[in-house]
């Protein structure tokens, strides 16, 4: 008997992006290896911040019609985003040696009922790109505001 997902609800709502992180990462030189544009990046000086960061870039199919800027499922989400990457996994599992890699995935909830599931086919899909795997959670109450889960209002 093969076990289904639960249909997503709208009361979880997901992103997922690719990153990499790194003292010495140059995201134009990321953008010339993978032949891709970075849909987010940054370097040392981030000026609105006023604050040093590590450099990254970030990449989650922005450009292509079918990308959603929200996933109701993050199986969907992961999935689109590693078909898009599929064509230079080899690229990504050797720069996954030099920086830091992840699956960087956010989750937004209105409530704690529940989370995402993930298939074992995509399980081993993500892994074979030789990243890490990170979910960042995120509540939001029925004013639309953003609190981590056990935040004091």
């Amino acid at each position: 008997m093969r076990m289904t997902s639960p249909a997503p609800t709208s009361n979880h709502t997901y992103l997922v992006e690719l990153r990499f992180f790194g003292d010495t990462l140059d995201p134009a030189e990321v953008s010339s290896i993978l032949g891709l544009q970075p849909s987010i990046y940054g370097s040392h000086e981030e000026p609105l911040l006023n604050r040093k960061r590590r450099p990254f870039w970030g990449y989650n199919g922005s450009e292509h019609p079918e990308f959603q800027v929200e996933w109701l499922s993050l199986e969907e989400g992961l999935a689109f985003v590693a078909g898009r990457l599929a064509p230079v996994k080899s690229e990504i599992f050797e720069l996954s040696k030099r920086f830091d890699g992840l699956w960087w995935c956010g989750q937004f909830q209105s409530s704690f009922d529940g989370g995402p599931t993930l298939s074992p086919d995509l399980l081993a899909d993500i892994a074979s790109f030789g990243c890490h795997f990170f979910l960042d959670n995120y509540y939001s109450g029925e004013d639309g505001g953003l609190r981590a889960p056990y935040s004091v209002a």
